[in-house]
């Protein structure tokens, strides 16, 4: 009896370690090299249609592959070509075919494993499958976080445009002043956007609303329907805008608060596994 309880401690304590482990290795991090990497950036380039270290290879997949136009978004946003992103694919489905098949082989001939060629097999058909499911769903929460960083851009730049129309300055005029106040992804596509349009004389609501479409943001869309409105029919742009940016800070702020339970949430763990160690270093003395 007492053997078979040392066991069922010693595994309850090796799975409180274990979980306890696991847990801190999926938390993350405070991620103070990146928001000093991310303060300290540069305005971003313009995206090429193709990007010249793929060559024939990602002209050749993008003409195969056809993606959704959510999936274009995302890659606008990412600033990465489709041609890129289906070379990525590609190349990703090839790894997964013939790595883990490869690696079994060489099992194989050590000696670790049975020889048997289904295996092999079954290792590079379910790797061709994740692999590039693997890639793409990156690609995707990548793009979600990126663009709930421009939702803080644009927070900003409603802030300068609201104050600029405070005062006594045009609908146009402080969209444009609005887009030099800062140096972020959406300022220097703003700026980028409006030299376009300026250059092609179209408005600067048109620049506006296609950079919104571009890159799904519904903040930039409502801000060029209300400066259309304003300029059409006279309405007061500023009492707008400012309604928005208060309902944008509430989003932003009830986001945050809701991570920060999440992240409340995953301390539950790690403090179950320790009350678990506590009474097993308590309890088991005792049972000596």
């Amino acid at each position: 009896m007492t053997t078979t309880v040392r066991l069922v401690l010693a595994a309850v304590v090796l799975c409180a370690g274990a979980w306890i482990a696991v847990g801190a290795l999926l938390e993350p991090r405070p991620p103070i090299a990146r928001v000093i990497a991310h303060l300290s950036r540069r305005p971003p380039r313009p995206i090429g249609r193709v990007a010249g270290r793929w060559g024939p290879v990602s002209r050749m997949a993008g003409q195969r592959l056809a993606f959704a136009d959510d999936v274009l978004t995302d890659l606008r946003v990412v600033q990465r070509p489709p041609e890129s992103h289906a070379a990525l694919l590609v190349g990703a489905g090839a790894a997964g075919l013939f790595g883990p098949a490869l690696v079994v082989v060489l099992a194989q001939v050590a000696g670790l494993v049975g020889r048997d060629v289904v295996v092999p097999m079954v290792a590079g058909l379910v790797g061709a499958a994740v692999a590039p499911l693997l890639v793409h769903r990156s690609m995707r929460s990548n793009a979600t976080r990126l663009r709930h960083d421009l939702r803080y851009q644009v927070s900003a730049y409603l802030d300068v445009v609201t104050m600029l129309l405070a005062g006594n300055v045009g609908n146009e005029g402080a969209l444009r002043q609005a887009a030099q106040a800062g140096d972020g992804r959406l300022f220097a596509e703003l700026r980028q956007r409006i030299l376009a349009a300026e250059t092609a004389n179209r408005s600067l609501v048109d620049a506006l609303a296609a950079l919104g479409d571009d890159f799904d943001l519904v903040e930039l869309r409502q801000i060029a329907a209300s400066a259309a409105l304003g300029s059409v029919a006279g309405a007061p742009v500023a009492r707008s805008l400012t309604a928005k940016c208060a309902t944008l800070r509430a989003s932003l702020a009830a986001e945050q608060e809701a991570e920060a339970r999440v992240r409340t949430g995953r301390i539950t763990v790690p403090l179950v596994g320790m009350s678990l160690l506590i009474m097993t270093a308590v309890i088991y003395p005792a049972l000596q």
